[in-house]
């Protein structure tokens, strides 16, 4: 049976203003990300899951992915740990507009599935990659392999690569 994983989100990350530079300049820092954050509803179902979630940055015009990760034990654990709010610290730092965002894609299955989860990770961050070309993560970001006109290439279909997705039903 295959392992599954669902999507929740976004969630709205909590964010505040921050002075700088002697009180002239604002610029937007994580607000409580603690402990009371996950006792909050939408992410107190959340709390002791684990999988992968993924960082985004919501304005007006959609959302652009900044971030992926996983956690082998709980999002709770590692969502916020101290790298990462660094991380999304500096990113909030230099945008000019912030909407910061989270999906959570959760394991929904109770035993270990380290393999899984990493895979999960690994064609998450393939996916936002394409989506955001600066996207934070420094791992995963080359594809293993290519098939030309069909998967990580971008070249135009020959007769026989159309033939191929069309058995496949891909458009």
């Amino acid at each position: 049976m295959p392992v599954t994983f669902t999507i929740h989100g976004p969630f709205d990350v909590p964010t505040k203003p921050k002075k700088i530079k002697g009180g002239t300049t604002t610029i937007r820092q994580l607000g409580d990300v603690g402990a009371f954050l996950w006792k909050e509803k939408n992410f107190s179902k959340y709390a002791d899951k684990k999988g992968c979630y993924v960082f985004v940055n919501a304005v007006t015009r959609g959302s652009t992915p900044i971030y992926v990760g996983r956690t082998n034990k709980t999002f709770k654990n590692e969502c916020f740990a101290t790298a990462k709010k660094a991380m999304l610290n500096d990113f909030l730092a230099e945008a000019s507009k912030t909407g910061l965002k989270v999906y959570f894609i959760v394991l929904e299955h109770r035993k270990d599935c380290f393999e899984e989860i990493d895979l999960c990770e690994t064609l998450l961050i393939q996916k936002c990659k394409k989506a955001n070309p600066n996207l934070l993560n420094v791992r995963k970001l080359a594809e293993k392999f290519t098939i030309k006109s069909f998967h990580g290439n971008t070249s135009r279909a020959n007769g026989d690569v159309t033939e191929f997705k069309k058995c496949l039903n891909i458009k």
